[in-house]
C-alpha cells in the first residue's frame, strides 16, 4: 500500500481548473519532486495531501486513509505524522529559533522541559544550524530561514515530509546545500517525502522519481534518469528551459458537442 495515493483528483477555482483527475502514488521512504510552471496546482496538490483544500473529486490518502473524509480530531492525527517545510520557511518573527522549532513539541507533546531542549538542539543540528537557538528569524539568512523550518517540521517525527519550494531565492551555494539535507534527512530519518521545486538540479538529486504537472495533469512520472530522455515535447521544453515550444501556448478550446455546434 502506497503511504500517499493520490487517485483521480480534481480541483477547481471557479472556472479556473487547477488539477484534473492527477493520479500519482508515493511508497514509503521514496522521495518524490513535483515539477511545473507557476500556477499549475503543485502546491494545491500539497494541500489536499493536508486536508486544508477538499478535492472536486477524486480523493488523497495517506496511510490508507482519505483524508476529505476524516473526522476532525482523526485529521489532526493525521496532519501530526506530516511535516511541513514552506515556502518561505514561515517562522514566527517574535519567536526565537529555540521556540520556533520547540512550538509543535509544546503543543502536541507531553515533555519535560528538558526532553524538549534535547530535541530541538538534536533537531537543529541535523540541519546544520547548531548554535542558532537564541537568534530571532530576522537575523537568518534565507537558507538559514528554510533549515531552520526544516528542523520545526521534523521536531514531532513526522512519517512525511512536504517541502514547497525549498530554494527559491536562494544563491546556488545555499541551493545545493538545501538540497543535500533534503537527502540527509530522507537517509537519517527514512521519511516518504514529495518536494515541489523548479530547480532542476536539486530534482535529479533528490528524486526517486520525478513528476510533471502541465495544464492541471500529471504528464508524467518516473525514475530521474527515465523521465531525462522523455520524448513529450513538454517535458524537453521544461528541461531546456526554452520559451519556444507548447508549454507557453494556449490551450486548445473545450471540444464542443454535436448538439452545441449546431444550437
Amino acid at each position: 500500500m502506497a503511504v500517499i495515493d493520490v487517485v483521480n483528483l480534481s480541483k477547481a477555482f471557479g472556472p479556473k481548473v487547477v488539477l484534473s483527475n492527477v493520479n500519482l502514488q508515493v511508497q514509503e521512504g521514496e522521495s518524490l519532486v513535483v515539477l511545473g510552471g507557476s500556477g499549475t496546482g503543485k502546491t494545491v496538490l500539497l494541500r489536499n495531501i493536508m486536508g486544508l483544500l477538499t478535492p472536486d473529486s477524486g480523493h488523497v490518502a495517506v496511510e490508507g486513509k482519505i483524508i476529505a473524509q476524516l473526522p476532525r480530531e482523526e485529521l489532526f492525527q493525521v496532519r501530526q505524522s506530516i511535516g511541513m517545510c514552506f515556502q518561505m520557511a514561515a517562522l514566527f518573527d517574535s519567536m526565537t529559533v529555540f521556540e520556533n522549532v520547540a512550538f509543535g513539541l509544546r503543543r502536541h507533546r507531553k515533555m519535560r522541559e528538558d526532553e524538549i531542549r534535547a530535541r530541538v538542539e538534536e533537531c537543529l543540528s541535523m540541519v546544520g544550524m547548531k548554535g542558532t537557538d537564541q537568534l530571532k528569524p530576522a537575523e537568518l539568512s534565507g537558507g538559514m530561514k528554510r533549515r531552520v523550518g526544516f528542523a520545526r517540521a521534523i521536531a514531532l517525527k513526522p512519517k512525511i515530509l512536504l517541502f514547497d519550494e525549498p530554494t527559491t531565492g536562494l544563491d546556488p551555494v545555499m541551493t545545493d546545500v538545501i538540497g543535500r539535507i533534503i537527502l540527509d534527512l530522507k537517509h537519517e530519518l527514512g521519511v516518504t517525502s514529495i518536494t515541489i521545486t523548479h530547480d532542476l538540479k536539486s530534482a535529479f538529486e533528490i528524486a526517486d522519481r520525478i513528476a510533471l504537472i502541465f495544464r492541471g495533469e500529471c504528464i508524467a512520472c518516473e525514475k530521474p534518469a527515465d523521465f531525462k530522455v522523455n520524448p513529450h515535447p513538454v517535458i524537453q521544453q521544461f528541461l531546456r528551459g526554452d520559451a519556444d515550444g507548447p508549454f507557453l501556448q494556449d490551450p486548445p478550446p473545450p471540444k464542443r458537442s454535436r448538439q452545441e455546434a449546431h444550437s
